[in-house]
C-alpha cells in the first residue's frame, strides 16, 4: 500500500491519469446516438415490397355490397434491421381500408397500415383507395330443378320434390338482381329405377343465359329434393277366365274375387294394348267352398301388377237340373234371297235342359239363354245343322236339343261367311241390311261365358 501511494505521488503518473479521466468525460458529454459507427449502421436498410392486398373491413353487407376497389394491391417502402425485414412475409404487412362509415357510391378512402414489429413505414404507393359500394335487394324466386338424362328404359320420371320450400330469397345489387331469370339446380337420373329420395342440393342464380350469377346471397342455399321414378301404369279391370269343367254333381253358387281392378306397369305402347288382365281358374280344383288364391300372370314387356294376386270367395253346392222349352233359335249367315225353315223340332224352337247351383238357376230367365245355328255358306237345300246354346257363366247345358233340321229354298249363291243374320222360330228370309242381334252370353259349351252369378 505505502508503495502504491509512492507511485502516485510522483507528478508524472498523476498528470497521466487526470488525462484520462478528461478524456473519458469528453467522450461520454460529446457522444451522438445517430452518429452511431459505420459497424452498427450498416444493421438497417430500406426495402421495397411490391403487391401488398389492400384489405376492406367494417361494410355493412347486409345491406351493401363491395363493387370495385382501385387499386387493389399498394407498393411499400419500410426500413429496418436485416433480421426483421427477412422475418416477415408479404401477408405479414396488412394495409387496410376502413369501410364502417361508407354508404352507396363511389368515394376515396385514406389507407392504413399494420406493420410486422420492429419495421417502420417509409412511404405506401398509393396512399388512397378509391372503393365503389351498391346497395343490395333481395327478391323471392321459386326454385327449379333440373333433370339429367333419362331413367331405365320403360321408367318415367315424375315432378321433382323440393324440401322445406320450392321457393327461396336472393340477394343482389340491384342491377345484377334484374338479370336473374331462374333459381335452382340439376340432379342426374340416367339409369335410374328407383325414387330419388333426399337428395342435398346446392342452389345457385342463373341469367337468361343459362350462367351462373357470381355473388348471390340465396337462403336457403342448400335444399332437399325427392325425384319419383316408376313405370308408367293404367289401372284395368280383373277378368276371369274358367279352364275346365267342375266336378261331377258339383256348381258354383257365389264367385266374389276381392279386387275388381288392378294396376300394371310396364313401356306406354304396351300399356295402351291392355284393356284388361286376366287369371285362369281351375274349375276343377274347385271340390268345396272357400277362399281361392290366384296368382295373376305377368307378361313381358309388363314389369308389375298391383296387387299380384286375388282371393276369390266361392260356395260350392249340389247341381240342380232346370228345363227350358219353346227357346228361339237365331239363324246367322243365311245368304240373301235365300229362305230357311226348320223342318225338325217341328215347332221351330229348342227345348234344352241346364244344370247349375239351385240358386243361380233360379234366377235364370228365358231371355238369358241364346240359341243360335250358323248357316253361311250353305246354299238351297235340306241341312243339319249344329246348334250353339249361350248361357250365363257357372251355368251348363245338360242336354235337350242339340241339332236342327234346316230346309233352305232359293235360286241364289249362298252368302260368304259374315253376311247379315236373322232370327227365327221356324222360317226365315235372307234380306240385304239385316244385322245381327246385340251382344250374348256365351255358349254352354264354354265356361267362360259372362254373367256371373254371385259376383
Amino acid at each position: 500500500m505505502a508503495a502504491v501511494d509512492k507511485w502516485l505521488s510522483r507528478p508524472t503518473v498523476l498528470k497521466l491519469v487526470a488525462l484520462a479521466i478528461g478524456i473519458i468525460m469528453f467522450a461520454v458529454v460529446h457522444f451522438d446516438p445517430a452518429s452511431t459507427p459505420n459497424n452498427v449502421a450498416s444493421l438497417y436498410e430500406n426495402r421495397v415490397i411490391d403487391g401488398v392486398k389492400i384489405q376492406p373491413y367494417g361494410l355493412d353487407e347486409r345491406n351493401y355490397v363491395l363493387l370495385g376497389l382501385d387499386p387493389q394491391k399498394v407498393k411499400l417502402t419500410v426500413r429496418g434491421t436485416k433480421s426483421d425485414l427477412y422475418a416477415a412475409s408479404t401477408d405479414d404487412y396488412k394495409i387496410q381500408a376502413d369501410m364502417r362509415t361508407v354508404g352507396e357510391g363511389t368515394m376515396t378512402l385514406n389507407l392504413q397500415f399494420d406493420l410486422p414489429k420492429g419495421i417502420q413505414l417509409v412511404q405506401i404507393t398509393p396512399s388512397t383507395v378509391t372503393v365503389t359500394v351498391e346497395a343490395l335487394e333481395t327478391k323471392e324466386f321459386e326454385v327449379s330443378i333440373t333433370t339429367i338424362g333419362e331413367p331405365e328404359q320403360g321408367y318415367k320420371a315424375g315432378t321433382p320434390v323440393i324440401k322445406p320450400s320450392n321457393r327461396v330469397h336472393v340477394t343482389l345489387p340491384k342491377n345484377t338482381l334484374a338479370k336473374v331469370e331462374r333459381v335452382g339446380a340439376s340432379i342426374p337420373i340416367k339409369g335410374e329405377t328407383e325414387t330419388i329420395k333426399s337428395k342435398s342440393v346446392k342452389l345457385a342464380a342463373y341469367d337468361s343465359e343459362g350462367n351462373i350469377i357470381e355473388g348471390a346471397i340465396i337462403d336457403p342455399t342448400v335444399v332437399e329434393v325427392e325425384v319419383p321414378i316408376t313405370n308408367p301404369f293404367k289401372q284395368v279391370p280383373l277378368q276371369f277366365k274358367l279352364q275346365g269343367a267342375m266336378p261331377a254333381g258339383l256348381s258354383i253358387a257365389t264367385f266374389k274375387p276381392d279386387i275388381e281392378l288392378v294396376t300394371v306397369y310396364g313401356p306406354q305402347e304396351a300399356l295402351d294394348k291392355i284393356d284388361f288382365v286376366e287369371a285362369d281358374v281351375q274349375l276343377a280344383e274347385l271340390t268345396q267352398s272357400g277362399k281361392v288364391t290366384v296368382p295373376l300372370k305377368l307378361d313381358p314387356p309388363i314389369t308389375q301388377i298391383s296387387p299380384n294376386e286375388t282371393v276369390i270367395s266361392i260356395e260350392v253346392v249340389l247341381s240342380a237340373t232346370r228345363s227350358l222349352e219353346g227357346l228361339p233359335i237365331k239363324l246367322n249367315g243365311l245368304g240373301e234371297g235365300l229362305i230357311a225353315t226348320i223342318t225338325d223340332p217341328s215347332t221351330g224352337k229348342a227345348d234344352i235342359s241346364v244344370k247349375g247351383a239351385p240358386s243361380v238357376l233360379d234366377r235364370l230367365q228365358p231371355g238369358d239363354v241364346q240359341v243360335k245355328a250358323e248357316l253361311t255358306g250353305k246354299g238351297p237345300g235340306t241341312h243339319t245343322v249344329d246348334l250353339t246354346v249361350y248361357l250365363p257363366r257357372f251355368i251348363e247345358q245338360a242336354g235337350g236339343t242339340k241339332t236342327i233340321t234346316v230346309e233352305i229354298a232359293g235360286d241364289v249363291p249362298a252368302t260368304a261367311p259374315g253376311e247379315p243374320d236373322v232370327t227365327t222360330g221356324g222360317e226365315a228370309a235372307g234380306e240385304d241390311g239385316e244385322g245381327t242381334s246385340s251382344p250374348s252370353p256365351s255358349p254352354s259349351s264354354s265356361p267362360q261365358s259372362s254373367d256371373s252369378p254371385g259376383v
